[in-house]
């Protein structure tokens, strides 16, 4: 295990995880102000309370904002409010999944651990941050439907949660759209925000120039796996061995959820496609 205290301006952070192997292993739960972005895996308590107490005796935390409702990012939610008898917000879209749980892979459960259930609040589109201060809610989908990226103006902070995470990537979870994914860092981009708070890789700086070019490179990557496959008549293994090469380990560690197929495959798929999709699409079998 390990965890490692991030400070950058005003901003306090706890970078957690069970077992420090890639960025995405590893969460940060940041203090900004009197609000607390993230709560951090459910089976790093041990870290993210030594953390909250020492914020919360020196600068008072008055909130808990969850960015999304997966495990890393909401996990430790429930808890911190029977701590400190403070509300927690959350996407709409988050508050059902949050409230009555939801189905998560082995290895989530592994990683991460498994969230207690919370009732959480709707998180309103504007909060107050501190003296002068505001921070505002922008819905990010792509990473997950429910995700959203907090913005401070005044500070030109953006906290991106899982969007940004590194400027070129190889795997994605098989529910993931790169599509939107690649619209939402376009959008997320037009924010004046000079500082990136990423939710796993930490501190990012020239913020709009570090969105804008994992979209340039996520639509390029698209457009190559589209034009071989539908132009070209290439199956998909054989672009992805092209393009990403083979798969590593984390294919197998997840089940196939999260993989270099299945980038390949969301490349060419929409959400809404179900008809006449080719093998490589199929989800991963299921393992709970």
């Amino acid at each position: 295990m390990s965890s490692t205290r991030i400070s950058h301006d005003s901003v306090h952070g706890l970078r957690v995880g069970r077992w420090p192997i890639g960025p995405s292993t590893r969460s940060i739960c940041y203090r900004a102000g009197r609000t607390l972005i993230d709560t951090g895996p459910p089976n790093q308590w041990k870290h993210v309370r030594r953390f909250v107490e020492a914020e919360h005796e020196t600068h008072g935390i008055e909130r808990v904002v969850c960015t999304h409702h997966h495990e890393d990012h909401a996990g430790n939610a429930a808890r911190i409010q029977d701590l400190l008898d403070v509300p927690v917000y959350a996407p709409e879209e988050s508050l059902e999944r949050l409230r009555e749980g939801f189905a998560m892979e082995w290895y989530r459960r592994v990683v991460w651990g498994t969230p207690p259930e919370i009732e959480a609040e709707p998180l309103p589109e504007t909060l107050p941050l501190g003296p002068g201060a505001t921070l505002h809610a922008h819905a990010a989908p792509g990473h997950a439907d429910d995700m959203v990226c907090l913005h401070v103006p005044e500070h030109r902070w953006l906290f991106t949660a899982d969007l940004f995470l590194a400027p070129r990537i190889e795997y994605l979870r098989f529910d993931e759209d790169v599509h939107a994914l690649a619209e939402s860092l376009h959008a997320m981009a037009q924010l004046p925000a000079d500082v990136l708070f990423c939710g796993h890789q930490g501190v990012v700086e020239a913020g709009a120039a570090a969105l804008q070019q994992k979209a340039r490179y996520l639509e390029a990557l698209c457009g190559q796996v589209q034009r071989r496959y539908y132009r070209e008549q290439q199956p998909l293994p054989a672009i992805q061995d092209d393009l990403l090469g083979r798969e590593g380990t984390l294919r197998w560690l997840t089940g196939g959820d999260f993989s270099k197929k299945n980038l390949i495959a969301a490349c060419i798929r929409r959400p809404d496609d179900s008809d006449d999709l080719p093998d490589m699409i199929s989800a991963p079998t299921p393992m709970q």
